[in-house]
């Protein structure tokens, strides 16, 4: 009778080390946090994202330009200074678009 009570308390030993190794070196699982993004979407918000970048610094670049062409004068023939306001138009125009891209795209 001994002898089978060792042999069945050295099961239960070995059987709880075997049990507790496994553990011991499992990541516990993660219950918390926000749940994984899908890449596709990840993706498609980094691309939003870099398009608004890109569009609001096209924008300041843009309206740097009008600035400096506003505050500058002009010398030399009326012709050139037509070309210069036209250039001026086709300047605000392009901002006035991307801005309105840049609100379509922010409502989205």
């Amino acid at each position: 009778m001994g002898k089978w009570v060792r042999k069945l308390w050295i099961g239960l030993l070995s059987g709880t080390a075997a049990l507790a190794a496994c553990n011991i070196f499992s990541p516990p699982p993660c219950y918390y946090g926000p749940p994984p993004m899908d890449p596709a979407q990840d993706s498609v918000t980094q691309s939003k994202h870099n398009k608004l970048e890109m569009l609001r610094q096209r924008i300041d670049e843009i309206n740097g330009v009008l600035e400096e062409r506003r505050n500058s004068e002009i010398y030399g023939p009326p012709e050139m200074m037509e070309e210069y306001a036209r250039e001026n138009r086709r300047l605000q125009a392009e901002a006035d678009s991307l801005e309105q891209e840049l609100k379509a795209l922010e409502m989205k």
